[in-house]
């Protein structure tokens, strides 16, 4: 008679194990998604560049009356490299630089729509 024969559960790429009835996806992989926009400021960022084609970062700085610049300039850059926003300078005098949401950037703005209409339900 032999051992009994262990099933190990099956890790997914980030190393966690599924542990889902269904087979369902691992959502690991939003974790540094939910980190930025969970920022202070970031979601009405996101959201005040997507009500435009494009913004300059004045009118920003402008609409973002309660946040300083430095912090402005911080959360922006963190958009920017998670792949949400574009960022676009002018070579003129004085510089001129425009913000506008990527393809990525107004999927995520609808998809935070979508939940935030689910947590106003509960």
């Amino acid at each position: 008679m032999g051992l009994p024969i262990l099933t190990v559960p099956e890790e997914n790429a980030c190393g966690c194990i599924d542990r889902a009835a269904d087979g369902g996806e691992c959502i690991c992989s939003a974790t540094g998604l939910v980190q930025i926009i969970g920022r202070k400021y970031a979601l009405r960022l996101l959201f005040l560049i997507g009500e435009r084609e494009q913004i300059r970062f004045g009118d920003l700085r402008s609409e973002m009356d309660d946040m300083i610049s430095s912090t402005l300039t911080i959360r922006l850059a963190e958009l920017e490299g998670a792949g949400l926003i574009r960022r676009r300078t002018f070579a003129e005098i004085p510089p001129r630089v425009e913000y506008r949401l990527t393809k990525d950037g107004a999927n995520v703005r609808k998809s935070l729509f979508a939940l935030s209409r689910f947590a106003a339900r509960k």
